[in-house]
């Protein structure tokens, strides 16, 4: 078995709500909803991954991210990955997005009625049954 791929994504929160990017229709997963982030590379932290993919991914320069849930999930064509999710309360720049199909800020009550990577369940889970946090 390979070692997991180990990836660092954002929990971005603002007014209730939790910023989310539906994938590009081309893409693996196409259309399906998911936190900003990315693979972390040779000799990177998680966290410095996270900031480094939210500049790529949003614009934005992140100013304070504290780890708030880790997982492993193997999807059904069988990679797995270890995944760090971070808080974030505060950053620099104006969300801009040069990833995703679409980018939205997802209130609670509309996190179900998304279509989510597999991956996600456990953090979409804890989010509905806490609330997004303040």
């Amino acid at each position: 078995m390979n070692d997991p791929v180990r990836v660092a994504v954002a929990l971005l929160v603002k007014d209730g709500c939790v910023l989310m990017g539906e994938r590009k229709p081309k893409k693996v997963y196409p259309l399906h909803w998911e936190f900003p982030g990315g693979k972390l590379e040779s000799n990177e932290s998680a966290v410095d991954a996270m900031r480094r993919e939210l500049r790529e991914e949003l614009g934005v320069e992140i100013e304070d991210a504290e780890e708030w849930f880790s997982e492993v999930h193997t999807y059904s064509n069988g990679m797995t990955y270890d995944i760090s999710y971070f808080l974030v309360r505060a950053w620099r720049g104006e969300i801009v997005n040069r990833e995703f199909h679409r980018v939205e800020w997802i209130s609670n009550a509309a996190l179900p009625t998304l279509l989510h990577l597999s991956g996600n369940k456990r953090i979409l889970d804890r989010l509905l049954r806490e609330g997004i946090p303040a």
